[in-house]
């Protein structure tokens, strides 16, 4: 059912029912492509979850046939012409990333098609990914001509290790999900059109099990992203936002933006 704690989200549409809810990124029309109020959802999302007595696991996914093409280009280039909605937005980033590390209840990701830049990041910092074979991911942010930032230099070298990561970093190149799985950078791969009940079935086994011990085991392993959150997120942070105002951010959003509209497929890795 759906819960009053979740009627001011729109881009997100929430449910729960029990003790598990389901988080449904929904502007598939856009391919849940996230813009300003977007992106505000995705920052506080997690901390209602997280006091939400009902709610003992999270399941996140995306309306239609993408899971979340990453950021909307009119919104990006908003950002490039004001530095305070680009500070503003960063630090909603932050949050996104903060909300992880903090949130004790388990959170899990069916990522049913493409993934990419935020959209790809917030998945990626859950705690069990389940990605459909047909779906691919990528962190493109330099393909927009924008560092790195959204978790992808926190969490990326956790998993796949550093030089795995700045190869797909620094060229924004895609992943299929079978090479992801491989990699370490998502849990398990499934069928297409399965993401979601897989997802169910875990996240039932989470709700039925040992709350304490689940959520004090989560708060431990995510020590080591309170590390990486000081010695990478946090820098990567700033040098994002130093990149939003250059002048390539323009040429490199008008190219996104055209192969778009010429039909080549999301998965081409823009972001």
């Amino acid at each position: 059912m759906t819960d009053s704690k979740y009627s001011s989200f729109s881009y997100l549409d929430v449910t729960v029912k029990d003790q598990i809810a389901v988080i449904v990124i929904n502007r598939p029309d856009k391919l849940n492509a996230c813009g300003g109020p977007e992106h505000t959802e995705l920052s506080t999302i997690l901390r209602v979850i997280q006091s939400d007595d009902d709610v003992r696991v999270a399941v996140v996914t995306g309306a239609g046939k993408a899971f979340s093409i990453g950021g909307d280009l009119d919104f990006l280039e908003e950002l490039h012409a004001s530095s305070r909605l680009a500070v503003d937005t960063l630090k909603e980033a932050r949050e996104i990333v903060q909300a992880h590390i903090e949130c004790e209840k388990p959170v899990i990701a069916a990522i049913n098609g493409v993934a990419m830049g935020a959209g790809l990041a917030f998945a990626l910092l859950c705690d069990y990914i389940i990605v459909e074979r047909q779906a691919t991911l990528a962190d493109g942010h330099v393909r927009a001509a924008l560092a790195s930032g959204d978790g992808g230099a926190l969490i990326w070298p956790l998993t796949v290790g550093l030089t795995k990561a700045k190869r797909y970093l620094m060229t924004g190149d895609s992943i299929p999900a079978e090479e992801a799985e491989r990699l370490g950078l998502v849990t398990e791969v499934v069928d297409q059109g399965r993401s979601l009940d897989r997802a169910m079935f875990v996240a039932r086994r989470f709700a039925a099990g040992p709350q304490l011990a689940i959520r004090y085991t989560k708060i431990a392993l995510n020590q080591w992203l309170r590390q990486g959150q000081l010695t990478a997120f946090d820098y990567s942070y700033a040098l994002e936002q130093l990149t939003f105002v250059d002048d390539e951010v323009v040429t490199a959003v008008k190219g996104i933006r055209e192969r778009r509209e010429s039909a080549i497929p999301p998965d081409s890795a823009d972001w």
